[in-house]
């Protein structure tokens, strides 16, 4: 039975189809439906990863006093006010935007200044309940792009050894959130030599990256599987793919590097689902949402029970300490030794008033045009007393 309820052309014909009335949020579902899914999980020996308790407490927990606060009283009014201190975790969306705008101005302060391409490399669906079942095995894939980019720079300039530079993060999901396992590289368009201090590369061989990527990655999982076990399937995937697997690297594809680093990051921190997608739940406790397909870019509108909506997000949940960003080449923390001789992206005076808009009072002036310490009933700017823990 299908859970699509119907496609639209554009975001604007969703809303005028679904009389949204109101906001929902992940940490709101979670709070109302999360032990009832539990039980339910339980009864149908559905196993939940620690590692998702944890983080799922932490999210529900975030700005609440279970984590404790900072008081502030306005010495004008007597006005008080505690501001909770929030959880941290990636799982947050209130957090994860934090920390995706913290990852975005750390890459970019490491960033020269120079064209940045953008690249997915995908594998056929087949190949995607591997790296669930064994989550360390998403090492794999960050391994397999390195050797594949790599090893085509080495090959292809032995006596200057061009060093490329790039930085990897995978995404577990597809837009529908199902786990569907890629990687997105942002690439510099330049290698640094031994000799020539540089050279430009705008042309990436396509039939090249996806076979050498296909036989990389197949030789790794074969080695972790063991071969006897994999044989199958990776003849299966050499008949099936012979033209290797899909890697798009299309030239110009955002208007600057910063563009395409905020994309490839969007999810890095944060829960793979949007609140702003959610239509609806429903007094049966079915959840409606949308999302944009990537083949025909039409929006799909689905409906499904929220305890699957649930598992369908959880999945993504990596494992504690698990690294989803990752530098390589002359990005890596051992850099070119010419690397000092180029000019950066973001001016090198401007990295520490940059960083000052991360913090938490300036993140609310420019998301909400809001100062949270200034006080609600006579704008006097509130005093720091103390925190509780």
């Amino acid at each position: 039975m299908s859970n699509i309820v119907g496609t639209f052309s554009t975001e604007k014909d969703i809303y005028d189809s679904f009389n949204k009335t109101s906001r929902y949020n992940l940490k709101d579902i979670f709070s109302d439906y999360w032990f009832d899914f539990l039980d339910f999980a339980s009864s149908k020996n559905i196993k939940i990863r620690s590692i998702v308790h944890k983080e799922v407490d932490r999210m529900m927990k975030c700005k609440s006093p279970h984590l404790g606060y900072n008081f502030f009283k306005c010495n004008n009014c007597n006005h008080e006010h505690f501001q909770y201190n929030t959880c941290k975790s990636r799982f947050c969306p209130s957090c994860g935007v934090k920390y995706a705008k913290e990852r975005t101005h750390s890459i970019l302060s490491k960033l020269i200044s120079c064209p940045h391409r953008h690249l997915t490399f995908t594998i056929p669906d087949v190949l995607w309940p591997l790296f669930r079942e064994k989550r360390s095995r998403l090492n794999l894939l960050f391994e397999a792009v390195n050797t594949t980019l790599s090893s085509w720079f080495t090959s292809q300039y032995k006596s200057e050894n061009y060093r490329p530079g790039f930085v990897c993060t995978v995404h577990t999901f597809g837009r529908d959130n199902k786990w569907n396992v890629h990687i997105h590289c942002l690439m510099a368009e330049m290698v640094m030599g031994n000799n020539q201090l540089y050279k430009k590369v705008d042309f990436f061989p396509f039939d090249m990256l996806r076979k050498r990527f296909q036989t990389i990655l197949l030789k790794l999982l074969e080695k972790d599987i063991g071969k006897k076990e994999f044989t199958l399937l990776r003849n299966e995937i050499y008949l099936n793919y012979q033209d290797g697997f899909y890697v798009r690297a299309k030239k110009n594809e955002f208007p600057s590097s910063k563009k395409a680093l905020e994309y490839v990051l969007r999810y890095c921190g944060r829960p793979c689902f949007a609140s702003y997608r959610i239509l609806n739940i429903d007094d049966n406790d079915y959840i409606t949402f949308w999302y944009q397909r990537s083949d025909d870019k039409l929006f799909v509108v689905e409906k499904i029970h929220v305890f699957k909506f649930i598992l369908r997000i959880i999945v993504h949940i990596y494992e504690k300490n698990f690294k989803t960003i990752r530098y390589y080449g002359f990005y890596a923390s051992r850099k070119h030794k010419n690397f000092g001789l180029f000019k950066f992206l973001v001016d090198r005076e401007k990295l520490s008033f940059f960083a000052s808009l991360l913090k938490w009072r300036f993140l609310m002036l420019i998301s909400f045009n809001k100062d949270p310490l200034l006080c609600p009933i006579c704008g006097t700017a509130m005093e720091f007393q103390y925190v509780f823990v």
